[in-house]
């Protein structure tokens, strides 16, 4: 009768409870590098579509600090802040969101055509955003042996 025996089955299990259990530290290095290479892809492809009017829109592509959501760390990258539009009857200034108008040139209007730039950022940034957030991984991986 065949026999089947493995060495060093035990340590490729624990290797692997390990890898699942990556520390908050390391995810937060992980999304940090992946919305850094977002972030300059999106500024990137709203220049390269001529969203630059006063340049605020691009200025104001930012990353959010990381937050948790349903329980798992999460990053945002958008428009953020607000600037001024003009007056209003009475004189005052009538704000509006970075990211309005940055929707507005994503998805156009009846009479603007749409220029997705944040799409196109971030599906050109997609490997690149891979490659950073793997470096971290491997990184963390081979401080472990792994």
């Amino acid at each position: 009768m065949a026999q089947l025996s493995f060495s060093g089955l035990d340590e490729l299990i624990l290797s692997m409870s390990e890898v699942e259990e990556i520390p908050a530290d390391v995810q937060d290095a992980m999304l940090n590098a992946g919305a850094d290479v977002v972030v300059q892809a999106q500024k990137r492809a709203a220049e390269d579509m001529g969203i630059q009017d006063t340049g605020l829109t691009i200025g104001s592509i930012k990353k959010s600090k990381i937050k948790l959501k349903d329980g798992k760390r999460v990053i945002y990258v958008y428009p953020s802040g607000t600037r001024i539009r003009g007056l209003d009857k009475k004189g005052n200034p009538i704000r509006v969101r970075n990211a309005e108008i940055a929707f507005v040139n994503e998805y156009g209007t009846r009479t603007q055509p749409a220029r997705p730039f944040v799409w196109k950022g971030n599906e050109t940034s997609a490997k690149e955003t891979t490659q950073a957030e793997a470096e971290i991984y491997n990184r963390w991986l081979r401080s472990k042996g792994l």
